[in-house]
């Protein structure tokens, strides 16, 4: 469990290094980018992944220490106002996040206008109240650590779209982050196939009564196709011109699933597919890479991507951290440090 844990958060941010290389270049060519050029360069996407997982587990460990603590959707509105100000220096008075004050979570890497200016209106969207009508691909790229921290994939699926309402409006920004969140959940906490979970996934959709069946057999549709793309003998450029860009949520785990499907036995074809491409090539490389990275583990990732990803030692702690079950034992003055004090040991307390 722990080596899935691993291998989702530091694919994903390896997927999204990569992609970050050549996110707004156009006329990509097939395999134009299969390793980074020197250290793998994280962007926003990684940084709310981050600051989502750090979320969580102050949740959780004011919850053990307290026997009462926000909701899990609050923690993470929380934590995204703290990586709010990491990007415009806006004081948000809301202090959830031991990593805060790392020094590359400071640097503006291509953030979303809208998750920015959701997070500044202070207002916290929610499913039955749209904050807007945006499906931009900024819900989907940071849900996976809420599959890897929910006790269940029902769980995992309903906090990934309530924590995608936060900031974005549209059913289809929304949807895909509860099927995610669910899937991740499934493949490492039910040892589930990737297409198992995909399956499992939409079949627990279904029976939700917050979402319309319209929206959600629209998206279903999509990726259907994905799925029947990845058996056919296609060049993989073609495949995902059929799907979209990848800049709205929908066509980007759309993308990610194909390249999962078509190299499920190889976490580097996967992503160098799914990041090869005229389109949010780090936002398809992220999800391609929380997914290949759940399903494979760390230990079938290749060492040149884990040792030269930016932020190495950080993503790895913060995973082992989601993959410890908190207790009596668990609260070490290192852990409180983290997640009661929100320091660590390079900083003072903020």
């Amino acid at each position: 469990m722990k080596d899935k844990i691993r291998g989702s958060l530091i694919g994903g941010a390896i997927g999204d290094a990569l992609g970050y290389q050549i996110e707004f270049k156009r006329n990509i060519k097939e395999k134009e980018v299969t390793r980074f050029n020197g250290v793998g360069i994280i962007s926003d996407d990684t940084q709310m992944s981050l600051f989502t997982a750090v979320g969580l587990i102050y949740r959780e460990t004011r919850l053990h220490l307290k026997g009462i603590a926000l909701v899990p959707t609050d923690a993470v509105y929380l934590a995204y106002k703290d990586w709010l100000e990491t990007q415009n220096n806006v004081d948000t008075k809301n202090y959830v996040s031991w990593i805060k004050s790392i020094p590359e979570l400071n640097v503006p890497r291509a953030p979303g206008n809208t998750c920015l200016s959701s997070l500044m209106s202070d207002i916290q969207g929610t499913i039955e109240n749209p904050i807007n009508n945006s499906k931009g691909c900024g819900t989907v790229m940071r849900v996976a650590p809420i599959g890897l921290y929910a006790k269940t994939a029902e769980n995992a699926g309903i906090t990934g779209a309530e924590v995608a309402a936060l900031t974005h409006g549209h059913p289809l920004a929304i949807i895909p982050s509860y099927i995610l969140s669910s899937m991740i959940n499934l493949i490492v906490y039910n040892n589930m196939t990737i297409k198992e979970s995909i399956d499992e996934s939409f079949r627990m959709i279904l029976e939700e009564n917050r979402f319309s069946k319209k929206d959600i057999n629209e998206f279903k549709e999509l990726v259907d196709k994905a799925v029947k793309l990845s058996h056919e003998n296609i060049n993989d450029i073609d495949a995902i011109y059929e799907l979209g860009e990848g800049w709205v949520a929908d066509e980007a785990l759309a993308i990610a699933i194909y390249s999962c499907l078509k190299y499920q036995n190889s976490f580097e074809d996967a992503i160098v597919c799914s990041v090869n491409h005229d389109g949010d090539s780090d936002s398809t490389g992220a999800i391609t890479g929380n997914i290949m990275g759940a399903y494979l583990g760390i230990n079938n990732i290749p060492n040149y991507y884990v040792d030269n990803v930016e932020l190495k030692d950080v993503i790895l702690e913060i995973a082992d951290d989601l993959a410890t079950k908190i207790c009596d034992e668990t609260m070490t003055k290192e852990w409180l440090d983290k997640y009661l004090y929100l320091k660590n040991s390079k900083q003072k307390t903020i």
